[in-house]
């Protein structure tokens, strides 16, 4: 069992259960495995009786398969993985290296050999990804109670934000050669990129919501809702957007993992005393990027640089977020703890 961001077994990402293992792209139990499984092969349709947004968790995932098919969707399963193993009990008729480790399939990338998809399919293997999807970057906090629109204060809200931003402390000091910084320049970096990757996570676990934003596991609000909070149409319809944009391009869970620390490690950060060294561990990780999706998507020889072209328009929305963040500070709406203190000062 792969250990999670804070060293528990690892949980279904569908439901929340405990995973069985790395299944069609993301870690899952058992069931939802077999759900996704014969949902794709063969083509079922279902109807949700509500309003399309029903939390799906351990409990609760029988009750909605529309819903928890959608989920299977946004979590990263693969019908594409599906189509590739079609042999009884989930196992691919193509031999693969055998590993005890399973973050190190998290990075696979399977490429047919010949025209038609048959013959043996080669892995993909780069010690460097397979620690940036171990990080776990993905993680996301959780709530005991909440659901659709949930009545939720902005400060309230605000708490799951700063459990957010520990995640991504926790998660920087696992980035490889980050710690190999000078103190000052990773607290410079993680100044820089703490809103980014902030919002780079609330979009990419909203992906395939339509008009809601998913803040935590169990939390997801409307964008009127979000308005209404103070948080302003114009950063909310930018949130959404983008979330739109990662959907346009499909973009799987090892490449959300790579791409975090693509963010961190901008060496145009104010303060980097060493920038040589910033950019020479970001382009390390550009390269591993480049050769991932060189080896999982071969035909598409853009998507590289249509994958880099969204991380503009991610700066551009944080930065709507930073001057709305302050403004709800400054006017005393939202009471600010001592760790986001330090990364604004």
């Amino acid at each position: 069992m792969a250990p999670s961001g804070d060293g528990s077994s690892a949980s279904c990402y569908v439901c929340g259960d405990r995973a069985s293992g790395y299944h069609y792209s993301v870690y899952s139990c058992e069931g939802c495995k077999g759900f996704f499984k014969r949902t794709v092969q063969k083509n079922l349709l279902y109807q949700c009786k509500d309003t399309g947004n029903c939390i799906i968790n351990k409990f609760t995932r029988n009750s909605c398969q529309h819903c928890r098919f959608n989920k299977c969707l946004v979590m990263g399963m693969k019908k594409e993985a599906v189509r590739e193993d079609r042999s009884p009990g989930g196992k691919h008729r193509h031999k693969r290296q055998r590993t005890e480790d399973p973050i190190s399939m998290a990075t696979t990338g399977s490429i047919p050999s010949g025209p038609e998809g048959g013959g043996e399919f080669k892995e993909f293997h780069d010690s460097l990804v397979d620690k940036l999807v171990a990080a776990r970057p993905d993680r996301i906090p959780k709530a005991e109670h909440g659901g659709l629109n949930a009545s939720l204060s902005v400060n309230e809200l605000m708490q799951y934000g700063y459990v957010e931003l520990k995640f991504i402390v926790q998660w920087a000091k696992k980035v490889p050669g980050f710690q190999d910084l000078e103190i000052g320049d990773q607290m410079a970096l993680l100044k820089s990129a703490f809103m980014e990757l902030n919002v780079f996570r609330l979009a990419y676990r909203s992906m395939g919501l339509e008009n809601m934003i998913r803040f935590a596991d169990n939390i997801i609000i409307s964008l009127e809702e979000c308005q209404s909070m103070g948080w302003g149409k114009e950063l909310v319809n930018a949130t959404v957007d983008f979330a739109s944009r990662l959907s346009e391009i499909n973009l799987d869970l090892t490449e959300f993992c790579v791409l975090n620390a693509i963010v961190l490690t901008y060496p145009d950060a104010g303060g980097i005393q060493d920038k040589i060294r910033v950019m020479s561990l970001q382009a390390r990780i550009l390269d591993s990027l480049r050769r991932y999706m060189a080896h999982r998507f071969p035909g598409d020889h853009r998507r590289f640089g249509k994958m880099l072209l969204r991380l503009p328009a991610l700066r551009t929305v944080s930065a709507k977020a930073a001057e709305r963040f302050l403004s709800l500070t400054l006017d005393g709406s939202i009471q600010i703890n001592d760790l986001v203190l330090e990364m604004i000062n």
